[in-house]
């Protein structure tokens, strides 16, 4: 009798929790990523501001700007998805409430039965006659235990009582808080979309601006992708000997090219702040529509004065310079992680890094005062995306 009570009360108790205990995840993941974004955008604004400094508008300061203008599309996107999982939890909850609302006052009806029929029995001699009137010794047992079950269902049905009101006054208060962080979530995201309308305002005034300048643009894209190919070309020898070398010494590091594949979507990222103004492979160049440049790895916009840290640990393959710059190779056994455009290197070949160890400090462009992180990572003789390595 008292499970056939209890357990439809239970059962909606434990979906409750359940639901409950997802949402709450759901929401924590979604904060997470807003979070996250929210700094990035900060980031991007500060190195925009640094940047404002310049008389004329740049192809790089343009990048940062569409850069940021991600960011804030993916802000809208993630307020959008936490709004909807904050409505979703307030309907089903509002649902689990009259659901529980229902029980309760059947819980509270089966509670009175058992209490008119513990006053009709509640004599200490009534209890002794059942238990003496019984047929046999065994019937005996069996009554004893039947009052004894009696007393515990009337304290087990209290405590239910006590436990649903108690849930329910909680799942109240829940959906309460929750209305607020939807209005707060809907201000929020108003905001981010009249920043986001201004953005795009100051962008096309930027590309207007640029467009005067496409003669210069079209001559610098030939120069930096020639620049490319001609590292590319110099990374994949280096690479391609220290290989052939390393195997014929048999000291290649299966250990340690191991432990770096391990640790895909963990790798901190090469710099301490900083956002990526050109993602890996092929990319729109930001103001001529016809022209795409390949990219073999991420650039990525950062603070005046910032260093490049290692990723992993390693040993320093190479440090060479570009005529204008500096580059330093790092292998990870079978991996090797590259960091280039930078002024001063502290580093040199044959040198054991640790994870976070600072490499050099990244270049400050004279012209359009923006400091950029060039960051690849290598396979032996293939350069791979790194964004999926990063965490």
């Amino acid at each position: 009798m008292m499970r056939k009570i209890i357990y439809p009360v239970l059962a909606i108790l434990m979906i409750f929790i359940v639901k409950l205990d997802c949402n709450a995840q759901n929401v924590s993941e979604l904060e997470k990523k807003i979070a996250r974004l929210q700094g990035e955008i900060k980031t991007s604004q500060n190195l925009l501001s640094q940047t404002s400094k310049n008389k004329e508008t740049t192809v790089q300061e343009v990048e940062l700007l569409q850069a940021q203008i991600k960011k804030r599309d993916d802000l809208i996107a993630m307020y959008n998805k936490q709004l909807d999982a904050l409505n979703k939890s307030t309907k089903a909850y509002n649902n689990d409430i009259k659901k529980l609302q229902n029980e309760l006052q059947k819980s509270r009806q089966e509670y009175a039965d058992l209490l008119v029929l513990s006053y009709r029995n509640r004599s200490n001699i009534n209890n002794l006659l059942f238990i003496f009137s019984s047929e046999d010794f065994n019937q005996a047992i069996r009554r004893m235990r039947y009052i004894q079950q009696f007393k515990e269902l009337l304290k087990h049905k209290m405590e239910e009582i006590d436990k649903t009101k108690d849930d329910i006054k909680r799942r109240i208060e829940k959906n309460d808080a929750d209305k607020k962080d939807i209005e707060k979530l809907k201000a929020s995201q108003q905001r981010e979309r009249d920043k986001l309308n201004e953005d795009k305002k100051a962008l096309n005034k930027k590309v207007s601006d640029l467009k005067k300048k496409e003669k210069d643009i079209k001559k610098d894209i030939a120069r930096k992708q020639k620049e490319t190919d001609a590292l590319q070309a110099k990374v994949k020898k280096i690479i391609e000997d220290e290989m052939s070398r390393r195997k014929a010494d048999a000291t290649v590091d299966t250990r340690l090219s191991a432990n770096f594949e391990s640790n895909k979507g963990k790798l901190p990222w090469p710099v301490k702040n900083g956002v990526v103004i050109k993602k890996y492979g092929n990319n729109p160049h930001p103001t001529q529509p016809k022209v795409v440049v390949k990219n073999n790895g991420i650039d990525i916009s950062t603070d005046h004065g910032a260093e490049a840290l290692s990723v992993f640990d390693g040993v320093v393959a190479t440090v060479f310079n570009t005529g204008s710059t500096n580059v330093v190779l790092i292998q990870h056994g079978l991996y090797f992680t590259l960091y280039a455009n930078l002024d001063k290197v502290y580093v040199k070949a044959g040198d054991k890094v640790k994870t976070g160890q600072k490499l050099g400090m990244i270049h400050t462009g004279a012209t359009d005062n923006v400091t950029t992180l060039h960051f690849e990572v290598w396979k032996e003789k293939n350069n791979i995306n790194p964004e999926p390595w990063m965490k």
